[in-house]
C-alpha cells in the first residue's frame, strides 16, 4: 500500500505542531511527511516581547526543526505555486532553484505577516514586530539609541534619538512596549550625561482603550500601569505620517523620532494569493469547521486543508455567528491536533471531524513582576497574572531543553538586572576585518 504523503506548507505553531502529531503515522508507514520553510527553526513568538526586553535570550525562543521534525522531509525554501486539482507544488530553494512537490493532501500553515497601511514613510521607517530577527534588533537599537543620545551635543539629535513612539496597542504592542521601556529605563540611569534628559515613550492607538482583548477593567488597569511607568498612552489617535523620522499624529502632535514600532495587526502570509486556492476578503484561507479549504459556495476543496494564522476557521461555540477563531498560538496548537487526526481519517476513508474550542483565557506580561490575565473566566493582574503568564509559556514552548534553558533564565533575572549587552556588531561582523584591511592597505 502507497504510503499517503502530505505537504504542510510552513513550519510555524501550526505547522510544526501538526508535523510533529503525525510521527506515528510515519513511523507505521501510513504517511510521508514534507514540511516546507525558509526558516531552519520555529520561533515562539509570545515570548518576543521579552527577547526585546533583555529578560530572554534569543535561542531560548527558537526550536529547530531538525530534530524534533526528524520524521519528516524538510525543504527550505517558499511556496511558488500550488496546483490543488492536480496535487502539485512547486518550491523555490533557499538556493533559487525550483522544484516540483507532489502530495496527496496539503497543509496551508503559512501563519501571518505586519500588516502594513499606506502610510507615507511606513515602509521605510518602521519596523515590525512579528520575528526573533525584530526583537533581537530592537532590543540593541534602543540601547544604542540612548548611548548615542549620551554622546551627541545636539540638543535636537538627542531628543530625536530618546523618542519611541509604538503604533498599535493590542496585547502584542503592549507587551513589547512595558518590556522595552523597563529595559531603557534602566540602561538611561547609567549615564550621568543624561541627567536632565527625559526619555519619550508613547503608543498610539486608534481605539479607544489599549488591550482591547481583555476585559475593559484590566485594559484600564493596563493603562494605568503604562501612565506610571512614564509611557504616554494616546487613543482616539492615527499615525498619519513618518517620512523621515517624523511621526505626524492625528491630533496634529508632530515628534522627530528614530524608533517607529508598526505593531497595528497582521495579515495572511501574501504567499497565499499564489497558493490557487480560495481566499476570503481578507486574504485568509476559507476553511469549515473541519479545517478543510472552501470553495466561495462552501464547497470543501478535496485534499487541501488549512489552519492558524493563515486560515479562518469559523468558531462554532461562539454565542452569536458568523464568529472565527482569532489568530493565536492557542489555537494553533489544538487546531493541529484536530488536522491531524482528519487526516488520519482522510486515508481511512471516514468523515472529518469538526475544531471546536473554547478559549482557555488570555495571558499578558509587561515585566517587572506586573501582567494581566483571563483565565477560565478568572481575572487576574500584578503579580499572580505575571507568574501564570510564566507557568504558561514554560509549558507550552515545544522543547524541553529550551523550558529548562528558559526556566533557569528566569530564576536568573530574579538575582541579576535585565541583559542590556548590545550586540549590534553582529550585523556586520565583516566591518572591522574590512577597516583593517583598509587602513593596511594605507600603510603599504
Amino acid at each position: 500500500m502507497a504510503q499517503t504523503h502530505v505537504l504542510i506548507l510552513g513550519a510555524g505553531m501550526a505547522g510544526f505542531s501538526l508535523a510533529r502529531n503525525l510521527r506515528k503515522d510515519v513511523a507505521a508507514h501510513r504517511m510521508r511527511v514534507t514540511v516546507v520553510d525558509p526558516q531552519p527553526y520555529l520561533t515562539y513568538k509570545p515570548l518576543l516581547p521579552e527577547v526585546a526586553g533583555g529578560e530572554t535570550q534569543p535561542r531560548d525562543t527558537a526550536v529547530t526543526l531538525e530534530r524534533p521534525l526528524r520524521h519528516c522531509t524538510l525543504l527550505a525554501g517558499v511556496l511558488e505555486s500550488v496546483d490543488v486539482e492536480n496535487r502539485t507544488a512547486v518550491v523555490r530553494g533557499i538556493d533559487g532553484t525550483q522544484q516540483p512537490v507532489e502530495f496527496d493532501h496539503v497543509v496551508f500553515a503559512l501563519g501571518a505577516v505586519s500588516k502594513v497601511m499606506p502610510i507615507p514613510g511606513l515602509a521605510e521607517t518602521a519596523i515590525g514586530f512579528s520575528s526573533l530577527e525584530e526583537a533581537l534588533f530592537l532590543h540593541d537599537h534602543v540601547l544604542e539609541r540612548i548611548r548615542f543620545a549620551a554622546t551627541t551635543t545636539d540638543p535636537a539629535e538627542r531628543q530625536r534619538a530618546l523618542t519611541f513612539v509604538f503604533v498599535g496597542g493590542g496585547y502584542t504592542g503592549v507587551e513589547a512596549i512595558a518590556e522595552l521601556q523597563l529595559l531603557a529605563r534602566a540602561e538611561f540611569g547609567r549615564f550621568p550625561q543624561l541627567a536632565g534628559e527625559s526619555m519619550r515613550w508613547m503608543l498610539v492607538e486608534v481605539a479607544g482603550r489599549i488591550a482591547a482583548e481583555l476585559p475593559q477593567p484590566l485594559s484600564e488597569w493596563t493603562s494605568d500601569l503604562l501612565r506610571t511607568r512614564g509611557i504616554d498612552v494616546l487613543l482616539h489617535t492615527e499615525m498619519k505620517s513618518c517620512e523621515n523620522g517624523v511621526v505626524e499624529l492625528s491630533d496634529g502632535g508632530s515628534y522627530p523620532s528614530d524608533t517607529v514600532v508598526w505593531v497595528a495587526g497582521v495579515t495572511p502570509n501574501p504567499v497565499l494569493h499564489r497558493a490557487g486556492v480560495p481566499l476570503g476578503a481578507k486574504g485568509h484561507v476559507q476553511c469549515d469547521a473541519c479545517l478543510q479549504v472552501i470553495t466561495a459556495d462552501s464547497t470543501p476543496v478535496q485534499g487541501a486543508w488549512g489552519l492558524g494564522d493563515n486560515a479562518q476557521v469559523p468558531d462554532l461555540t461562539a454565542p452569536s455567528q458568523p464568529a472565527y477563531y482569532p489568530p493565536n498560538a492557542q489555537n494553533a496548537v489544538r487546531q493541529a491536533t484536530t488536522l491531524g487526526e482528519n487526516l488520519q481519517r482522510a486515508i481511512d476513508g471516514r468523515p472529518p471531524v469538526e475544531y471546536r474550542h473554547r478559549s482557555l483565557g488570555m495571558l499578558a506580561s509587561y515585566g517587572g513582576g506586573r501582567g494581566a490575565a483571563v483565565v477560565r473566566g478568572i481575572r487576574l493582574r500584578g503579580i499572580p497574572a505575571w507568574m501564570v503568564d510564566k507557568l504558561y509559556h514554560a509549558v507550552a514552548l515545544p522543547s524541553l531543553a529550551r523550558r529548562v534553558r528558559l526556566a533557569l533564565g528566569w530564576i536568573a533575572n530574579t538575582l541579576t538586572p535585565r541583559d542590556s549587552a548590545s550586540t549590534d556588531a553582529v550585523r556586520h561582523p565583516r566591518r572591522r576585518f574590512q577597516q583593517a584591511a583598509a587602513a593596511q592597505a594605507k600603510g603599504d
